[in-house]
């Protein structure tokens, strides 16, 4: 028996590859709440971008900086509590507890400098959080 999978192996179906993102996804999230510069990358928030809760806010921000990263208009994906404070226009006080929650349900990743970021493993889950949008409350 030998342990190299094979193309009629059944557990081939469970591979995936968690450096893919879905780009439509991330598109559908954002339309109608936040643009991006096409020269800067800077973001820009809509008017419906405004209707969201203060997570969805955060998160919103942070899909936004992910397209801007793989669009290569940024040479990474991650922001600092201040640049989400500041790109959300959320209070201090509003945006860390956010960030917080976020973190706590796995939906955002810190990294060694402890700048915030959606993982491309959990970018589903992130989505999937964001369209419950009416189902629960933060």
């Amino acid at each position: 028996m030998t342990n190299k999978p094979d193309a009629d192996d059944p557990l081939r179906a469970l591979l995936v590859d968690a450096t893919a993102v879905n780009r439509d996804a991330i598109a559908e999230v954002l339309k109608g709440r936040i643009a991006i510069d096409s020269g800067s990358g800077r973001l820009v928030l809509l008017s419906s971008y405004n209707q969201l809760d203060a997570r969805r806010k955060v998160l919103n921000v942070l899909l936004a900086r992910k397209a801007v990263y793989l669009l290569k208009l940024a040479d990474n994906e991650v922001l600092t509590n201040k640049e989400v404070t500041d790109l959300t226009g959320l209070a201090p006080g509003t945006a860390a507890p956010s960030l917080k929650s976020l973190r706590e349900l796995r939906l955002v990743s810190q990294d060694g400098d402890k700048a915030y970021y959606i993982p491309n493993a959990q970018l589903g889950n992130a989505i999937d959080f964001f369209k419950a949008q009416g189902r629960e409350r933060s």
